[in-house]
């Protein structure tokens, strides 16, 4: 279930999600534009596809409110909704594909765009000497935007050949959690989507998701840029945790 106000107007809004996947590239770029656009919470979701969870406000220390596993936020001045997802996936999530299709339908979304990652080992020889970003985009978003990708320098992701008998090939994001599955949802369903995702591998992820967002805003244009054409950001608190504390003492 989504939980959300009943008189919320976002059409034609484009909605921004991420794929739960190596490095948590497309979760901490989400973080980014939360914070650094300030947006506001808007709804929950609820789903026994993702481990319950629950703490602090995430981007404001000063804040009553919480956070749960799946928050959605809302910018009316940018014309987008966001989706944030901070929990594992334990089950098959049709039901929750099917809730992000029913809302998307039901309040006429522009868009649907999916940030996530995929494993920087994967990449083949002829990605190893381009940029480590690349797209995957339905008809609808192809047919519209194709010579604006072309002019970016964005590369569409690669097929990659599953029997080297035949040489049969098809679209595969190893190690990009959902994001194919629901892409390949929302197509059928003729919902125009877009793929961004990076190439990485597990660490400090954190300049990943810098990148991705940099990549993603080329587009969209949701941020402020610098003098080198980089995206002003802010950083959530919560963000000082990532990796803990710092080792006691005493062990040493």
């Amino acid at each position: 279930m989504i939980d959300l106000p009943n008189d919320l107007r976002v059409n034609n809004y484009s909605l921004i999600l991420p794929s739960v996947a190596v490095g948590n590239v497309g979760q901490l770029s989400i973080d980014l534009l939360i914070s650094s656009l300030e947006l506001k919470r808007i709804g929950r979701v609820f789903d026994p596809v993702f481990i319950p969870l629950v703490g602090i406000n995430p981007y404001n220390q000063n804040s009553d409110d919480i956070c749960t596993a799946v928050d959605v936020y809302v910018s009316h001045e940018k014309k987008l909704v966001v989706l944030q997802i901070r929990s594992p996936i334990v089950q098959r999530p049709t039901n929750f594909f099917q809730q992000i299709l029913t809302f998307v339908t039901d309040h006429n979304i522009n868009r649907v765009i999916i940030l996530t990652s995929s494993f920087g080992h994967e990449k083949r020889d002829e990605q190893l000497r381009t940029a480590p970003f690349r797209y995957l985009a339905t008809n609808t978003i192809s047919a519209e935007f194709c010579n604006f990708f072309n002019d970016l320098s964005w590369i569409a992701l690669e097929p990659k050949i599953v029997d080297g008998f035949s040489g049969q090939s098809e679209i595969r994001i190893n190690g990009g959690g959902f994001a194919k599955l629901l892409f390949d949802m929302l197509q059928n369903n003729k919902i125009p989507c877009l793929i961004l995702l990076k190439f990485c591998s597990e660490g400090d992820n954190v300049p990943d998701a810098v990148e991705l967002v940099n990549y993603l805003n080329q587009w969209l244009k949701l941020l402020s840029v610098n003098s080198r054409n980089e995206c002003i950001l802010k950083y959530p608190p919560s963000w000082k945790f990532l990796f803990g504390n710092s080792a006691p003492r005493g062990i040493y």
